[in-house]
């Protein structure tokens, strides 16, 4: 999903969240799980985690990092928080498909 209202989540993640053009939305490592606990208690399905490293020209490499296949929310939420736990992403960021 394509987020353009982002009202449902606290202001410091909104305003922390990175919205490009196309309606993805990325926040920083710091706040991601943040983030996957926010969209999961307002009821959203965690789908897939990708994790980006931007470069100063805003460009950016993205991995693939997990995907969840399920449709019960809690279960997405605790498979999200619990890849995200491993030391060394390959990046600062990371793009929450819901």
């Amino acid at each position: 999903m394509t987020a353009t209202d982002l009202s449902f989540l606290t202001e410091d993640l909104q305003r922390g969240a990175r919205c490009d053009p196309n309606g993805e939305v990325s926040w920083p490592i710091s706040q991601a799980t943040a983030a996957i606990e926010g969209l999961a208690g307002s009821g959203r399905l965690v789908l897939g985690l990708d994790i980006r490293d931007y470069q100063n020209d805003g460009t950016f490499i993205e991995v693939p990092w997990a995907s969840y296949t399920g449709s019960d929310v809690e279960e997405a939420r605790a498979f999200a928080v619990s890849v995200l736990s491993q030391d060394d992403l390959p990046g600062d960021w990371v793009l929450i498909t819901w």
